[in-house]
């Protein structure tokens, strides 16, 4: 009787969902730009792109220009123009499920009235 046996214990201190840095894994991978050329260092756009949008955010309403603030409000008009508008569409499933109940409803209070004016003429009738 064979006792092989496989077990994998991962990296000590490691967390699901947290990854290394291309230091902490002591890579030295070559990383190209758009045109091809080697860059030494990984540059994490996100990250800069991220950090400025919370700078200018974090600036208060009075250190703000005029042209800052125009800018800023034009924004937020434009996006809950936006929102209202795609608010207002509604999916093909959604748009099918409401035409079957509508339906449904309709043929219920018919069938309904018939059901009702048939045991009326029944009762009529003795």
């Amino acid at each position: 009787m064979s006792t092989a046996s496989l077990s994998h214990h991962g990296i000590q201190g490691m967390r699901w969902g947290v990854r290394r840095t291309e230091a902490q894994l002591g890579a030295d991978k070559k990383i190209l730009d758009a045109s091809g050329a080697a860059v030494k260092e990984s540059k994490n756009i996100n990250t800069a792109v991220r950090g400025a949008r919370t700078t200018a955010k974090m600036k208060e309403a009075e250190s703000l220009t005029d042209q800052e603030l125009k800018d800023r409000v034009a924004r937020m008009n434009l996006e809950q123009q936006y929102s209202a508008l795609s608010a207002a569409k509604t999916s093909r499933g959604q748009a099918y499920v409401q035409n079957v109940l509508d339906v449904g409803g309709s043929v219920l209070a018919i069938a309904g009235s018939a059901a009702a004016i048939a045991l009326a003429v029944k009762q009529l009738k003795g």
